[in-house]
């Protein structure tokens, strides 16, 4: 892991004064860590993402990734089982439209070339990359400078204003911009989180008319049609190169005399033409683009603001993982937000439930519209759930697929995949906290108690009551969060989230059955849900066992965790994490050592009603025995460090949430950046620090200062209300900045906050 000091990643920076925390400035970069770069730059609307590549080097990786558009590959097992997965979805790249040759004299200075100086500034209020490369030639110096945009307001288009300046003399140059067939997606190699046993080809191309620039390509397995187009606001002549097609200008260039030139690409994979969206683009303009894209960040923010006081860097990390985030999140509901966004091929574009356990929360308090998008790609995924559950033997109810993008199963691993059924708990979990958040009985009448029915329904099939006279009801052969402890029985972290899981379709068939009688009966009637039956949900969520080791006085992950002889972590080379490409999985099995959070992180989500005493001996307990080769680990641990005074602890997890792709802290940051520990670093802040937890869909806060800061604040928005909340020395702020009054607790003081009012508390000891 990188220390903060870094000779590299100290040139990811805070920009100036006045721009402090809001500028991401990386300067020089060399070639090697060009795809650390390049993702940190990337753009996103949560339908279209690119990489923040240079235009004027080399082609041939990578770039351009649409959400709507993914591969299918067969699974090969030599001993194959009834119910494995027989295929997976692969995000792959499409036809690259960012490439952009620049020729003196014949010569094109990026293909032998690095750039002698160049600096990339990604602007978090505008969205906007700007680019400015100085490249060395046998003329002299030619800067180039690239400013790019992904507009939240269209499906799929990449606008572009590119100038190119002669430095030192006189200089004609020869510009082809071009648009490339897309590249074969990354192969498997060693790292089972990135890439997979494809063909080895890209996208077929079924359409190429440079006069239109356009080129049409389809999916060799999936057959899903992507068509792709670029067009200028300046004359040019149409290229017809090998395999893709392209646009030529010529100029002359002087110092203090540019060329400039508008490019935009556009991308339709549900019919239409490309081409004509491309020319729209250009007719309304970089500048009206830039806008428009300003003032949807200036909404964003105005909801998320976040600053900490005496920390411009860690301002600047939090706010460029929350820009992340929000730019990740699809603005239809059409697709979910995978691991890695659209910055990468990490994961094969995947959703797991890092989009509800970490994404969800950030979204329902700062962006609740994309939150509510969320649930409803998972809602529209929910006949594949469903067949996925009869394919593992459950006669009714849905089981979400553990990796996927259409819906189905796509993890060849059942033990680390198909097992971990928590992830029906975790996906009801977010559908709670965007209700709690919002208010939004309409989604729960029309989706949301759906979604909690059908899902609820496994458990009972899953489990079974005790046959020892315990009364305990028991889940057997999963596994829970920890990924190094699989097949267990009774994980905590499964079955505490699925006894709140259970509560909760019930509460909700109450709730709906009270304030919307007639769309009850109508879903009662669709489902057959019986009175029984939710009664029975609620016996089991009372009966579940929740393991508890009463030698050492903590709860147990689950029935054998504890009995295991302890992994010697100090004992273990470096070179040798993560443990899971260095060992086989059967002896981390065997060993009491956890891959990230997986008992802690139920205590923070489901844990309102244990002491603190309990939770602050099971943090000490855990924190000795997990590795956190997850990047999922960090925020949960530093949350549940907060809560039980461990402040310095909650920084340490802190910082490695919220500097793992600044700092390329796994070193794997070019597959792509982790969505989840970005936006769990705001979780670590808003969860941690300040100690909100919603229960009862009231927000309760019990904040905290670290030592190391002088202050933070940020803003929340719960239920239509606006509010501001700041944390110093002296004590603890909660402004109502708009919406109507909003009822809130500080430690065990409620209060109701009046539209406009202001409150001041001191700051509560843990």
């Amino acid at each position: 892991m990188l220390a903060d000091g870094d000779s590299t990643m100290t040139r990811a920076r805070p920009g100036g004064d006045a721009d402090a925390g809001w500028l991401l400035t990386l300067s020089d970069i060399p070639a090697d860590r060009e795809p650390w770069a390049e993702t940190l730059c990337a753009l996103s609307n949560g339908a279209l993402g690119v990489r923040g590549v240079i235009e004027e080097s080399p082609a041939g990786r990578a770039t351009t990734f649409l959400a709507a558009v993914f591969e299918q590959n067969p699974i090969h097992y030599h001993e194959q089982l009834k119910g494995f997965a027989t295929g997976t979805d692969t995000r792959v790249p499409v036809a690259d439209g960012t490439v952009l040759e620049l020729l003196v004299d014949g010569v094109s200075i990026g293909s032998t070339l690095w750039p002698s100086t160049s600096e990339r500034v990604l602007d978090l209020r505008t969205g906007v990359l700007t680019r400015r490369s100085v490249w060395d030639s046998a003329y002299g110096r030619i800067a180039v400078t690239s400013e790019r945009v992904v507009p939240f307001d269209t499906d799929a288009t990449i606008a572009t204003r590119l100038t190119i300046e002669a430095l030192d003399r006189p200089v004609a140059i020869e510009v082809r911009s071009l648009l490339l067939p897309s590249v074969a997606g990354a192969a498997q190699g060693d790292d089972p989180r990135i890439g997979a046993a494809g063909d080895g080809q890209g996208l077929e191309t079924i359409v190429r008319d440079a006069a239109r620039g356009l080129l049409v390509q389809r999916t060799r397995r999936s057959g899903i049609e992507v068509a792709a187009a670029i067009a200028h606001d300046v004359t040019d002549e149409p290229l017809d190169i090998a395999g893709g097609v392209g646009t030529r200008m010529v100029a002359e260039t002087a110092p203090g005399h540019p060329f400039r030139f508008e490019k935009m690409i556009a991308y339709r994979w549900r019919g239409g033409d490309a081409d004509r969206d491309a020319r729209g683009a250009v007719a309304r303009g970089f500048t009206a683009i830039v806008d428009t894209q300003r003032d949807a960040l200036s909404a964003f923010w105005r909801d998320a603001e976040v600053v900490v006081d005496g920390d411009d860097r860690a301002t600047l990390a939090l706010r460029l993982n929350m820009f992340h985030v929000f730019q990740a999140a699809s603005r239809t509901g059409e697709a979910g937000v995978a691991a890695k966004g659209l910055t990468g091929e990490g994961y094969e574009g995947h959703c797991f439930w890092d989009s509800e356990i970490f994404v969800l929360p950030m979204l329902a308090c700062t962006a609740p519209r994309l939150a509510r998008a969320m649930l409803d790609y998972r809602f529209s995924t929910l006949d594949a759930a469903r067949a996925n559950a009869r394919t593992l033997d459950l006669d009714a109810g849905a089981l979400f697929a553990w990796r996927t993008i259409a819906g189905h199963e796509c993890s060849a691993h059942y033990p680390s995949g198909s097992a971990q059924y928590h992830i029906n708990a975790d996906i009801a979990f977010a559908v709670g906290l965007y209700d709690a958040a919002t208010g939004d009985l309409n989604f729960l009448a029309e989706k949301g108690a759906e979604l909690l029915i059908e899902t609820a329904r496994i458990w009972p099939l899953l489990g079974h009551d005790a046959i020892d006279g315990s009364g305990e009801f028991r889940i057997h052969g999963v596994t829970g969060p920890d990924e190094y402890t699989a097949l267990i029985d009774n994980n905590w972290y499964t079955n505490r989230m699925a006894q709140a899981h259970l509560r909760l379709a019930a509460n909700s068939v109450d709730r709906l059955r009270a304030e919307r009688p007639d769309a009850w009966r109508a879903i009662a009637v669709r489902l057959a849900v019986t009175d029984e039956e939710v009664a029975r949900w609620r016996m089991i969520a009372d009966a579940m066992r929740l393991p508890y080791d009463e030698t050492l006085d903590i709860d147990a992950q689950d029935d054998s965790f504890l009995s295991k002889p302890r992994w010697d972590i100090a004992g273990t080379p470096p070179r040798k994490f993560p443990l899971l490409l260095h060992y086989h999985p059967m002896t981390l099995y065997r060993h009491q050592v956890a891959k990230q959070a997986d008992l802690v992180h139920a205590l923070i989500l489901a844990g309102d009603d244990i002491d603190r005493d309990r939770k602050r001996r099971a943090f000490d307990h855990y924190a000795s025995v997990t590795v956190h080769d997850s990047t999922l680990s960090a925020c949960a641990f530093s949350i549940l460090a907060s809560e039980v005074g461990r402040g310095d602890e909650a920084m340490r997890h802190f910082r490695e949430a919220a500097f793992v792709d600044l700092e390329d802290r796994h070193r794997n940051t070019h597959h792509g950046a982790h969505m989840a520990a970005m936006a769990g670093s705001w979780q670590a802040l808003v969860w941690g620090f300040a100690g909100f937890r919603p229960i009862g869909g009231i927000p309760h806060f019990l904040p905290v200062l670290p030592d190391a800061w002088d202050g933070y604040a940020f803003t929340l928005s719960w239920r239509g209300s606006r509010l501001h909340v700041e944390v110093t020395a002296e004590g603890c702020g909660y402004s109502l900045t708009s919406g109507p009054a909003l009822t809130l607790f500080h430690g065990d003081t409620g209060i109701m906050l009046a539209p406009g009012e202001r409150r001041w508390f001191g700051v509560t000891a843990r």
